[in-house]
């Protein structure tokens, strides 16, 4: 697409937004655009409605590193300048722990205001930078590809409205857009196949347009983010011993709401006053020790199985790493836009055999822990290797 092309129903701002966006997937991030703050935050960030852009990447022994992002496409008065952008980007970073941000502007910054922003971890990127940066990457050829471009764009609009129908679908979609971001690695998983279960018993009727539209982009977002954390754990689990990420691993897995410490504390008291109130009541003893532990923190059922899939993602670290962008691609091109792969995206994306190997591991995870649609677990299981024979932009319509 042109840089100066206008999408319908897509304002200049979001639109400069999906370019960025898209730019930084094909360099190499794993990206969401407009992850909503006050839904985590309330509002004691009342001046802050969205991160604009929010990335993730992971090196080949899957440490985790994470970017936010800032873009500005108007010029006005009150359009805020570069050293602003960057002071602002500074703050944010500080608000999700992110490592380095970077500030896309319609104002062209001096050198001295970039260079005093790569010292404080930022990068500010003109327009005319991004359209370079747009040509290095060859964007027009992977354009509007995955879960990103101007389409998903149009489409989370649509998702969004028809979630306000229903409470659960609205809980759902504001999980996914936004609390899930803050949370650590192993509740963003846990939460992630908690929702995913609940998914999977209320898939629409193909009648249903808008419901089905929905169902597949929540299926499509949940298991792409499951992935990226089950990637970010698999980082655990490559840089200690199988006996202590099993030990890290049970704890986090077993935590609530409260951190399992407390869950522990709080049991121990019950056991106590427990043990009081059964004693007063001449229990037996098997009633008595049956008792003990009840209000104990307990990982779920599906920990062993799961902890497994962990352990074969950190064996084969430099492919996990790449993981997530890959699913992304795979859930969003498949099971949302309906359709496969050309050979440049496939290319693109490395999509071969140890990518295939690997999806079809988490498949498997899924299918046997919490069930699938039958429409979901096609996308998931149908071969990557297969070569096929399409020049871009056609692609070969499946999956509807």
């Amino acid at each position: 697409m042109s840089r100066d092309a206008t999408t319908p129903g897509l304002d200049a701002g979001a639109q400069l937004e999906v370019r960025v966006a898209q730019a930084w997937f094909w360099d190499g991030y794993y990206v969401r655009r407009g992850v909503d703050v006050q839904h985590r935050f309330g509002a004691d960030v009342s001046t802050v409605t969205d991160l604009d852009l929010l990335a993730f990447s992971l090196d080949q022994a899957l440490t985790p590193h994470t970017y936010v992002g800032e873009v500005k496409s108007g010029k006005s008065n009150n359009t805020p300048k570069p050293l602003d952008r960057t002071l602002w980007v500074r703050g944010l970073r500080e608000l999700v722990d992110a490592e380095g941000g970077e500030v896309t502007t319609a104002f062209r910054p001096s050198v001295s205001v970039r260079e005093f922003a790569r010292r404080i971890g930022i990068v500010i990127q003109h327009i005319d930078d991004l359209a370079a940066r747009e040509a290095r990457l060859a964007v027009n050829d992977v354009a509007d590809v995955g879960s990103q471009g101007d389409t998903i764009a149009q489409l989370l609009k649509q998702v969004q409205a028809h979630s306000k129908t229903e409470p659960e679908l609205e809980r759902a979609y504001w999980f996914l857009r936004s609390e899930v971001w803050f949370l650590d690695a192993f509740d963003a998983l846990k939460r992630t196949l908690g929702l995913l279960r609940q998914l999977q018993t209320r898939w629409p009727s193909d009648a249903d347009q808008e419901g089905a539209r929905t169902a597949r982009w929540m299926f499509a977002e949940a298991i792409s983010i499951m992935t990226l954390q089950l990637s970010r754990i698999a980082g655990f689990a490559n840089s200690m011993d199988a006996a202590s990420f099993f030990e890290l691993a049970a704890d986090k897995l077993s935590t609530g709401d409260l951190p399992s410490h407390a869950i522990r504390r709080l049991s121990e008291r019950f056991d106590e006053y427990i043990a009081k109130l059964l004693a007063a009541t001449d229990a037996s003893a098997e009633v008595r020790a049956t008792a003990m532990g009840a209000f104990a923190p307990t990982p779920p059922d599906y920990m062993e199985p799961l902890l497994e899939l962990i352990y074969r993602l950190s064996m084969n670290a430099s492919a996990a790493s790449q993981l997530p962008r890959q699913m992304d691609a795979i859930m969003f091109e498949r099971l949302v836009r309906r359709r496969n792969f050309n050979s440049v995206t496939k290319e693109r994306l490395a999509l071969d055999s140890t990518c295939e190997r690997l999806v079809r591991l988490v498949a498997a995870f899924l299918r046997g822990q919490l069930g699938l649609p039958p429409v979901v677990d096609r996308v998931l299981t149908t071969g990557l290797a297969t070569e096929i024979h399409a020049t871009p932009p056609t692609q070969q319509t499946l999956f509807s």
